[in-house]
């Protein structure tokens, strides 16, 4: 009873991490950021939900199966992400910046954040 308990609740975290992945698969802006998204909540969510089929399993052979299948998740999954950002990185993958960040970098001031037109500049003669 407790360990079907504890093997609901890791399906149910786990399936949030992968549902937390796929939305930002598809709402952040550049590769980069999406590659630290699945490679950070998929990983998690995958392990959490073989860990709850674990749990329900009991032990038998596909215990075993299953505890094999989350240590090469568990090392193959960052490996994976890692090489996919760094090959896209020297590849020329251009990243995301901020407004702000990009002003400060280059010295100017950045753009107003509202959907307003921005002000005129005033100059002398007017």
């Amino acid at each position: 009873m407790i360990l079907d308990s504890l093997a609901i609740v890791a399906l149910v975290v786990g399936a949030f991490f992968l549902l937390v992945s796929s939305v930002g698969l598809l709402r952040l802006p550049d590769f980069l950021s999406r590659a630290h998204a699945v490679g950070k909540s998929d990983t998690l969510g995958s392990l959490l939900v073989l860990i709850g089929l674990i749990l329900h399993a009991g032990v038998s052979l596909d215990t075993g199966k299953l505890l094999l299948i989350v240590v090469f998740i568990a090392v193959t999954n960052p490996t994976g992400i890692h090489t996919l950002a760094r090959a896209a990185l020297r590849a020329g993958a251009e990243f995301w910046v901020s407004d702000e960040d990009r002003a400060e970098a280059s010295g100017t001031a950045p753009a107003p954040r509202t959907g307003a037109a921005p002000e005129p500049e005033r100059g002398m003669g007017r």
